[in-house]
């Protein structure tokens, strides 16, 4: 509820009027580790069946224009959202199989990506890096029986 609230005020700052369907559609949003529009689309029909599916959409766009959400297209599957407000930053490794993801910190990556901006001359304005193979169980399973959903976590690893 705090983080909703904290957007809300920043959307606030930006001149974006929050109705109460893009305050249905953020308080979901926030939920989530990481969703597709339409995992948020049928999620917020069960809440509220006369909210579009463009409203929806609509909004994601609107948050990402704010700041507050990010878009991930991932190499596997549809592009997935994640709402990055106050969130430290973080890279993602996703299994091509069953589309799990896990953001994980790393400062040697960190560190070395800043050794060759500084390298070349840049100024650093943002970076993704996204990591694509096949999670444990996923090495081990019968192709044919990957699961159907991403199991979704986090873990932070520091060297």
């Amino acid at each position: 509820m705090k983080r909703f609230i904290e957007v809300e005020q920043l959307l606030k700052t930006q001149g974006i009027r929050l109705t109460a369907q893009r305050a249905l559609v953020l308080r979901r949003a926030v939920a989530y580790l990481h969703f597709t529009a339409e995992e948020l689309v049928k999620d917020v029909r069960e809440i509220d069946a006369s909210v579009a599916r463009g409203t929806v959409y609509r909004t994601l766009a609107l948050l990402h224009r704010a700041g507050v959400v990010e878009k991930h297209d991932f190499r596997y599957g549809p592009p997935n959202y994640e709402v990055t407000f106050a969130k430290a930053h973080h890279d993602h490794l996703m299994c091509v199989q069953c589309g799990e993801i896990i953001e994980f910190q790393e400062p040697r990556v960190e560190a070395l990506q800043q050794a060759v901006v500084k390298r070349f001359g840049y100024q650093l304005l943002s970076h993704t890096h996204k990591l694509y193979g096949l999670c444990r169980a996923c090495q081990h399973a019968d192709p044919r029986r990957a699961p159907k959903h991403p199991h979704l976590h986090v873990e932070e690893v520091v060297a």
